[in-house]
């Protein structure tokens, strides 16, 4: 189940961010300041358990919302600006349905027209990433989007909202 995240859920969110991202630098205190931000809808998947025994969470998507400079005033684009599963959780299909649930959302707040594409950043080290995005229509835009805290070179990728 995908759900909005609450604040109980944000220590949570920082540590598989600091796990997963660690080579990029320190995400662990990084999206903190993004968890709060209120352009920033966040969105975490977990696992309800047998029968009272609770819920796990897995992954966790951040998609925020700007005007990019150079375009049509009123014209806004959704970056996903983090998408995680907690190392237990990977290779199960949950990066799947966090990518398809954000692309959704994306495309629902644009339904005014507003929002034309939905766009990310993955490092250059990170090719399966890149497969992973470039299988849901995402098209590099920017091959030098400047470098991560970890020295890699960031890869801004994107897709109309809407499309396939």
């Amino acid at each position: 189940m995908i759900r909005r995240a609450l604040g109980a859920d944000h220590g949570w969110i920082a540590s598989v961010a600091g796990d997963v991202y660690g080579d990029l630098g320190d995400y662990a205190t990084i999206i903190r300041s993004w968890l709060d931000h209120p352009g920033v809808l966040t969105y975490v998947d977990e696992e309800q358990l047998a029968a009272g025994a609770g819920v796990v969470p897995r992954g966790f998507t951040l998609l925020g919302f700007y005007e990019p400079s150079g375009t049509v005033p009123g014209g806004y684009v959704a970056d996903l600006l983090a998408i995680a599963v907690a190392p237990d959780h990977q290779r199960k299909g949950i990066g799947t349905r966090l990518l398809e649930h954000a692309i959704h959302l994306a495309s629902v707040v644009g339904d005014s027209g507003r929002i034309t594409e939905i766009r990310l950043t993955v490092s250059e080290t990170n090719a399966v990433g890149q497969r992973f995005f470039s299988s849901f229509g995402f098209r590099v835009m920017d091959q030098d989007h400047g470098r991560y805290d970890g020295g890699q070179r960031a890869i801004r990728m994107a897709r109309p909202v809407g499309s396939p």
